[in-house]
């Protein structure tokens, strides 16, 4: 009898546990969403002597002008919204019409071509025929400063403060920092026949040759720009390309000569090492992301008729922004965020979208803060894979480490997330 009464006493604390478990799971409801993402697949925005110098293998054709989107990157974005509208949908903050009812979608682009249509194929996945616009930046001649502020002269670096940061970043100096990267360089070379290209060629016979000795990086910081021409810069763009040409689904991906995964993770190694050092140095990151930082901010927490420049007005319960890989870098920055993504050597990929997630907790109508990065690994890429709530793409979530007041699922309150983008931004850098 005792043996039961334990037994019955465990089953019931087990049903008391799992009930509380599902109070807690109904307790949160989702109020807004802003989705800061990527575009899709390009073309090469550039084909410069220098490549050309530094393989003797001719590079493909794209059938996009350079810099464009082409139809398959399209495709594989309208993919990604065709699943958040599952999971929207699914979460009750979007409905199961047709189209959302009107002002609870708000669309923001950059003035390229890659941007824009990025956009629109996230409106064919996410609401098809439903009319809702992009909003850019009409003059689509200038740079638009939500997406990067210091081109546009609104702002500037702090050339001494940059330098030191970046260098401290590095380990003392570039050479350092190259040093250790040097398999990585080893294994583009080998990609790119380098010991058999033009460049080598003119070395003379008797010379060792490779991409860090002849072709030599300097850290180049001024007050609009900071870059590392050289062979950083150069291997940075080579190894996105040999990317975008495997999600392109091309057949002979950099000449045949990458082989398995271990090859792709080292060469985007130099391409998310470089983004590191120019784009997620703190000095850089948080002036170029404090526009971006300031309308997620508006977009999470106004709670009256808040119209911008754009012609939206806020609240909206979905906000999209189609900007670049620069941009998740810069927010991550500033933000302290980090991740690194399965079966996705990339970290900030075509299509990959940063996500801010407003939910409030039911029982004290608190807001909490919930970030993460939805992705489409390399593989989903290059098969063009569906998604549906039991086939998701990739997700990561985010811990926001300098939030003062996080909850039990490690969510941050609305008012420390205000808090800590004020104390991120750069003032004469914001809207």
């Amino acid at each position: 009898m005792r043996a039961m009464i334990v037994r019955l006493g465990v089953l019931i604390l087990f049903f008391f546990s799992f009930q509380l478990q599902a109070k807690e799971d109904i307790g949160m409801k989702l109020e807004r969403v802003v989705i800061v993402s990527r575009h899709g697949v390009r073309a090469p925005t550039k084909f410069t002597p220098q490549m050309r110098e530094v393989t003797p293998f001719q590079w493909p054709h794209w059938d996009v002008p350079l810099g464009w989107l082409t139809p398959r990157g399209a495709q594989l974005i309208t993919a990604l919204g065709h699943y958040q509208r599952l999971r929207l949908a699914d979460t009750g903050l979007l409905t199961n019409k047709t189209c959302p009812d009107e002002g609870r979608v708000a669309v923001i682009a950059d003035t390229d071509q890659r941007t824009r249509k990025t956009g629109e194929a996230f409106l064919a996945g996410l609401a098809p025929e439903c009319h809702i616009p992009v909003h850019y930046q009409q003059e689509k001649s200038k740079t638009d400063p939500l997406f990067n502020p210091i081109k546009t002269g609104k702002c500037s670096l702090n050339t001494s403060a940059v330098k030191e940061a970046i260098l401290t970043k590095a380990g003392g100096n570039i050479e350092q920092y190259t040093r250790t990267y040097q398999p990585a360089f080893q294994t583009l070379e080998r990609v790119l026949n380098f010991p058999d290209s033009e460049k080598c060629k003119t070395a003379g016979k008797n010379a060792v040759c490779s991409l860090t000795k002849d072709i030599p990086t300097k850290l180049n910081i001024k007050p609009d720009n900071v870059s590392l021409p050289g062979a950083w810069g150069l291997s940075s763009t080579l190894t996105e390309i040999f990317l975008l040409q495997q999600a392109q689904g091309m057949k002979e991906v950099a000449w045949g000569r990458i082989a398995g995964d271990k090859a792709w993770q080292s060469l985007l190694s130099l391409h998310n090492a470089q983004f590191d050092l120019l784009q997620r140095t703190p000095e850089v990151a948080r002036s170029r992301a404090t526009p971006l930082l300031d309308l997620i901010r508006t977009a999470l927490t106004t709670n009256g008729a808040d119209p911008n420049h754009y012609g939206i007005t806020f609240p909206v319960s979905l906000l999209f922004i189609a900007g670049h890989d620069t941009n998740l870098a810069n927010l991550s920055g500033a933000l302290d965020l980090n991740w690194s993504l399965p079966s996705q050597p990339d970290n900030t990929p075509p299509g990959g979208e940063l996500v801010f997630e407003r939910w409030k907790r039911v029982s004290d109508n608190t807001a909490w803060i919930q970030v993460s990065f939805v992705y489409q690994s390399l593989q989903e890429m290059r098969e063009m894979r569906a998604f549906s709530l039991d086939n998701p793409p990739g997700r990561v979530d985010l811990a926001l480490k300098a939030c003062s007041e996080k909850n039990a699922q490690g969510m941050c309150s609305l008012n420390s997330f205000a808090r800590l983008i004020e104390s991120v931004r750069v003032a004469d850098c914001g809207l």
